[in-house]
C-alpha cells in the first residue's frame, strides 16, 4: 500500500544551486531515496542524513518496512476455506500506522514521502525495491559483526551486501549516536584511492554530492597493503595511465568542486582517523561487493571502512558488480511475476 504525497521542490529552490548541479544529482537519482525502517530509533538515524540531501534537491523519500512471511495457506482444495492470518494482519496494520506517523513528522520540514509495506525476506525485498524503483541511494543503519561470525550468521545489512545492485548509504549503528541532534552538513567528502576501478565507480557519486553540499572533495591515498603513496599526486586514476590524481583534482576544482589530495597512514584505520578530524565528513567508496567466502578471506576495503569510520559511508558497486546483480534481480522478479500470473 502506498500513500500519495504532494511533491515539493521548495527546498531545492531555496538552495539556489546552479541548474547543472541539480541536473547532475538527478541523473544519479539522488532525488529518489529509499529508507528501510524497522520501527527502531536506530533505523531512523538515516532520516536526518536523507534530509540534508532533500533540502538541496527536493528529494522524495520512500519509507519501506518488511514483514516476516505468513505461514503457507493451502488453497484450491474442495471445501477448503482460507482464513486470514490475524497476527500478520495486525503487523501490517501497525507497520502502516508507523510509516504514516514518520511521514507526518517529515511533512513540516517540507519533505515529501511515500511508504510501502511488503512481506518477505527483508534483504531481498530491499534490494529488489532499490533496483526496480530506480532509487539513487538506499539508506540503512547497519550493524556490523565480527568477520568470522558474519561469515556464519548474517543480518539484514550483511545480506544486503550480497544482493544490492545500487549504491548504499550506510551508518554504523555501533558508532553513530545522534541523540536528537541534527548531523552537520559535510564539509568534506573523502574518496579512498584504493584501485582504479573502485575509485572510478565512486567518483561520480562523490563529486555530485560534493557539488550539491558545497563540500570539498578529498582523494585519500593510504599506505595500506595495496598502496604505496610515496607521491600521492602522481597516482594514476585512469586505466590507460594518462591521468593522475592531481590532473583530475585540478579539473574538478575548475568545474564543480574544490578537490585536494592527501596521503594517510594506517589503511582503513588511517582513513577512519582522518574522517574523525573533519566532523560530519562522509566517505564514498567504490566496491566489488564481495560476499561469502571471498569476502571473508579476501577481505573488503569498504567493509573495513564501515567497521572503522564514525561517519556515513556511501558504497557504490563497480559497474561489473552492478550489472550482474541487476540482471539477477530482474530475472527473479520476472520469474516471480510469471509464477503469480499462473496461480
Amino acid at each position: 500500500m502506498t500513500a500519495t504525497p504532494t511533491r515539493t521542490n521548495t527546498a531545492a529552490q531555496e538552495a539556489k544551486l546552479p541548474q547543472s548541479i541539480l541536473d547532475r544529482a538527478r541523473d544519479l537519482r539522488l532525488d529518489r531515496l529509499l529508507l528501510p525502517l524497522d520501527g527502531s530509533d536506530e533505523s531512523e538515524q538515516t532520516l536526518p542524513f536523507a534530509a540534508i540531501i532533500s533540502k538541496r534537491l527536493g528529494s522524495e523519500f520512500n519509507l519501506f518496512h518488511c514483514l516476516q512471511p505468513m505461514h503457507p495457506v493451502r488453497v484450491g482444495r474442495a471445501g477448503h476455506i482460507p482464513y486470514p492470518d490475524a497476527q500478520h494482519d495486525r503487523g501490517s496494520h501497525l507497520a502502516t500506522s508507523y510509516l504514516k506517523e514518520v511521514k507526518a513528522r517529515l511533512k513540516p520540514h517540507g519533505i515529501s514521502a511515500r511508504w510501502n509495506v511488503a512481506t518477505g525476506s527483508a534483504s531481498h525485498l530491499i534490494a529488489y525495491r532499490a533496483a526496480t524503483g530506480d532509487f539513487g541511494l538506499t539508506m540503512v543503519a547497519a550493524r556490523t559483526k565480527p568477520r568470522v561470525v558474519s561469515g556464519i550468521q548474517t543480518n539484514v545489512s550483511g545480506d544486503l551486501w550480497k544482493h544490492m545492485a545500487s549504491p548504499l548509504f550506510l551508518i554504523n549503528r555501533n558508532h553513530t549516536r545522534l541523540n536528537g541532534e541534527a548531523p552537520p552538513i559535510p564539509e568534506t567528502i573523502f574518496i579512498p584511492l584504493t584501485d582504479v576501478e573502485t575509485f572510478q565507480s565512486a567518483l561520480p557519486m562523490a563529486s555530485a554530492l560534493s557539488a550539491l553540499m558545497g563540500s570539498r572533495l578529498v582523494f585519500l591515498a593510504s599506505d595500506g597493503k595495496s598502496r604505496d603513496f610515496t607521491d600521492p599526486k602522481q597516482i594514476t586514476v585512469a586505466p590507460q595511465g594518462d591521468m593522475t590524481a592531481q590532473d583530475l583534482a585540478d579539473d574538478l576544482t575548475a568545474t564543480t568542486c574544490d578537490t585536494e589530495i592527501e596521503g594517510v597512514s594506517g589503511g582503513a584505520i588511517g582513513i577512519a582517523r582522518r574522517q574523525l578530524q573533519d566532523r560530519g565528513s562522509w566517505v564514498v567508496s567504490g566496491s566489488h561487493m564481495r560476499s561469502g567466502i571471498a569476502r571473508l578471506f579476501k577481505s573488503s576495503k569498504s567493509d573495513n571502512f564501515l567497521r572503522q569510520c564514525r561517519g556515513p559511508l556511501i558504497v557504490v558497486p563497480t559497474p561489473e558488480a552492478a550489472r550482474a546483480r541487476d540482471k539477477r534481480i530482474r530475472k527473479k522478479v520476472a520469474s516471480a511475476e510469471s509464477t503469480a500470473s499462473v496461480v
